[in-house]
């Protein structure tokens, strides 16, 4: 029986009313059935009572469940993400819990950090490994005060074979003068001749070294800190661990620290000392197109201004996008799994974000970029929020105000790529002065923001609804943008159109009817190659259930 919390606080108020009357007139008013009623009375209310903490402990229950549930929901994930075939050390309690550990995967392959030092050793220095050796560069060096814990972490790392990626220092707890004061932490001279570092995951020392045992961690390593470098710490739920990241706002001016709802709690400090005010970083999204990335990057990189910061956000490419772009020195941000258009914007937005750039720009894999379009795009960008350049009539697709012929009229065929910077020339040399133009929408393919579109982000580190996996994005970034968006007439960028989507079109559909084009692009292959998985999921999405 389910009373629901406000008639179990009615009934105990009757109760309480009826046992009190009972106690004061029953044997006055009504002789020997008062005792029978106190004896029913006290029974309801032991019921009550009962019921309520059966609730109490079914809720807590319930939520232990479920909390257990995920984490070894997201365990499961680490295992398969990172193709760990030798069983881990057990995780939680004492070691670093499995959230705690996505987060640390999630962040090496985001930031790719060529060096990450570990505040104590265990199963987070193993998944930090595999991270690296997956990425192909870096190195992970964890201090362990504990000479027994040195070896037997060092064991763990050859038995996953993850020597040339791990190294495990002995570094004993040694005093330290901060601030005029002494505190004792790892020895840290094993660090003195390495390179940067890039990002630190800190569960040592234990908290019984010292009160605010870990405090140290931030004003001795803080000056070998990379600009734009993490740190993150586990057990935020302890005082002890708040206290600390509260001192290190005030003593340090270039940290911001967020609190994550992990199963312990954690913190995460971003060191941002770099200044991107006046930069621009211009987000390259892709998924398995390397032909079409290199013919886009190669632009870019050609023709874009100093003062322009790009970056390969990959939709877990397998067709040697990852490899050709870190071959060629190139920052990339890839994915285990592929997880669709909007998460890699949604990450690009994240990084403007919290570096601090003026502007961001998203493209498309299947661009082409002449010299000056860019120059052109973004000093229109200082007085429209939103902006896009012109294209071909394709190119374009369904907002047709941007077609470049619309504006400019030339004799070369803009359907060869090949014309690119030509009509861009052309475009220039008209010296018009009408060089944009309102509109109540864009095309995605190409287009820059600047740090305005912040007022109208969906979350905290996200702008776009991450629901919707690949398209219309844009469409719904400009419905809720309240201030001027345009069309920039004298920024030209070719568009290949529909490489981007043809993929998932397995039909022959348009853009409105195509039921796949929500697909990330490892599902439609699946797809593509096999006729019963094809029927399926058709038969699926008939029955609404997508």
């Amino acid at each position: 029986m389910d009373l629901g919390k406000k008639n179990i606080l009615f009934a105990l108020f009757v109760f309480i009313v009826l046992y009190v009357s009972l106690i004061i007139y029953g044997q006055q008013f009504i002789g020997d059935l008062g005792y029978f009623l106190v004896y029913i009375s006290v029974s309801l209310g032991l019921y009550i009572y009962f019921s309520i903490q059966t609730k109490k402990q079914k809720r807590t229950i319930d939520s232990e469940i479920s909390g257990k549930y995920k984490q070894l929901e997201i365990l499961t994930s680490i295992y398969s993400s990172l193709d760990i075939k030798v069983p881990l050390p057990e995780t939680g309690e004492w070691a670093a819990s499995p959230d705690l550990l996505k987060k640390i995967i999630e962040t090496i392959f985001y930031k790719q950090p060529q060096l990450i030092v570990e505040a104590s050793s265990g199963v987070s220095s193993i998944i930090a490994g595999y991270c690296v050796k997956n990425i192909g560069r870096g190195k992970v060096i964890s201090l362990e005060h504990d000479i027994l814990y040195v070896e037997k972490s060092r064991a763990l790392i050859k038995k996953h074979q993850l020597e040339d990626f791990v190294s495990i220092i002995h570094a004993p707890l040694i005093k330290h003068k901060i601030n005029n004061k002494e505190w004792i932490w790892y020895d840290i001279s094993s660090l003195n001749k390495i390179l940067p570092i890039d990002m630190v995951i800190v569960d040592g020392p234990p908290y019984y070294i010292q009160k605010l045992s870990r405090y140290p961690v931030i004003p001795l390593l803080y000056d070998k800190m990379s600009d734009n470098s993490i740190l993150l710490l586990d057990d935020g739920v302890r005082e002890e661990e708040k206290t600390m990241t509260e001192m290190w706002k005030k003593e340090f001016e270039h940290i911001s620290i967020e609190y994550f709802n992990f199963e312990f709690g954690a913190f995460v400090l971003n060191k941002k000392v770099a200044d991107n005010s006046g930069r621009t970083l211009l987000a390259f999204t892709t998924a398995n197109q390397l032909e079409y990335n290199i013919k886009g990057i190669k632009s870019i990189l050609t023709n874009k201004p100093e003062y322009v910061d790009l970056i390969v956000f990959d939709d877990a490419s397998n067709d040697g996008t990852v490899e050709w772009c870190r071959d060629n020195n190139l920052t990339i941000v890839t994915k285990i799994t592929a997880k669709g258009l909007t998460h890699s914007w949604n990450l690009a937005y994240q990084l403007f974000k919290e570096e601090g750039y003026k502007h961001l720009i998203f493209s498309n894999s299947d661009i082409i970029v002449p010299k000056r379009a860019l120059e052109h795009l973004l000093s229109q960008n200082e007085k429209f929020i939103i902006v896009s350049p012109l294209s071909t009539k394709k190119g374009v697709g369904h907002q047709p105000l941007q077609d470049v012929k619309t504006y400019h009229q030339f004799n070369e065929d803009e359907y060869n790529y090949e014309n690119t910077q030509i009509i861009q020339d052309r475009i220039h040399q008209s010296h018009s002065t009408d060089v944009a133009r309102e509109i109540n929408y864009i095309n995605g393919f190409f287009f820059a923001e600047n740090r305005e579109i912040i007022n109208y982000e969906y979350s905290k580190t996200e702008l776009f609804n991450p629901k919707n996996h690949n398209v219309g994005n844009e469409d719904e970034l400009c419905k809720k943008v309240t201030q001027p968006i345009a069309i920039v007439t004298n920024s030209y960028v070719f568009h290949f159109k529909g490489v981007s989507i043809e993929v998932t079109n397995m039909d022959n559909q348009n853009y409105d009817l195509n039921i796949y084009r929500n697909l990330n692009w490892q599902d439609a292959d699946k797809l593509k190659n096999s006729l019963l998985r094809k029927l399926w999921f058709k038969i699926r999405y008939k029955l609404g259930l997508r």
